[in-house]
């Protein structure tokens, strides 16, 4: 940061008034409208269709590279890009399934489990493709794309809804439309909700 260092020669009571008069009313309101300047541009830049599709193409960058260089710390996708109430829910339901003897909740792929992210493309380098963008005026937008890898290479239809949090694009939900457009947000909160009911239950029995 620049500091802007102001030295005042008084050399008439006069002259010196007038000057510190010019320094307080002109140079604060021009430092103002530069930080506003800046603050507008990196609200331009924020809300384009660039910018939602930079962070698209971000997170799979990110999961190539965790893949490729794999490190225990390294923060998850959930953490860097989905939005608080994504992460919310998330760890409620790995919570669950840490707990649980069954497949867990995204245990109802054709071969395993699958992946609110990427499906189940796994193999060799994970983008997306065709990616649409809707931007929306309330800071959100709609996303569809096709999640591919080295062996999916027609794709796989994935839609997003993403919003502004924090100055940054996040991911609110993810939808398989695949699979009849499956609401995963929703149903975690209703996986979650249900295991929660059951244990309240089993507990009350015990009593």
């Amino acid at each position: 940061m620049k500091k802007i260092l102001f030295l005042l020669f008084a050399i008439a009571a006069i002259t010196s008034c007038s000057k510190k008069t010019n320094v307080s009313t002109i140079r604060p309101n021009n430092a103002s409208s530069e930080v506003d300047s800046i603050v507008a541009n990196k609200t331009d830049t924020l809300n384009t269709v660039e910018a939602v599709k930079n962070q698209v193409n971000a997170v799979y960058a990110y999961w190539n590279e965790q893949r490729q260089h794999y490190d225990e710390n390294m923060p998850t996708l959930d953490s860097l890009f989905g939005s608080k109430e994504w992460q919310r829910v998330r760890n409620e339901v790995i919570a669950i399934d840490r707990e649980c003897e069954c497949g867990g909740f995204f245990d109802f792929g054709d071969e395993g489990p699958l992946d609110p992210w990427t499906y189940d493309c796994y193999e060799g380098m994970v983008s997306a493709d065709s990616i649409q963008i809707k931007m929306h005026p309330n800071g959100t937008a709609d996303v569809r794309f096709l999640v591919k890898d080295a062996v999916t290479i027609k794709g796989i239809p994935i839609r997003w809804l993403m919003q502004v949090e924090d100055g940054q694009w996040k991911v609110a939900n993810i939808f398989f439309e695949k699979d009849d457009n499956f609401d995963i947000l929703m149903n975690m909160r209703a996986y979650a909700d249900h295991e929660k009911h059951n244990n309240t239950n089993l507990s009350e029995y015990a009593e």
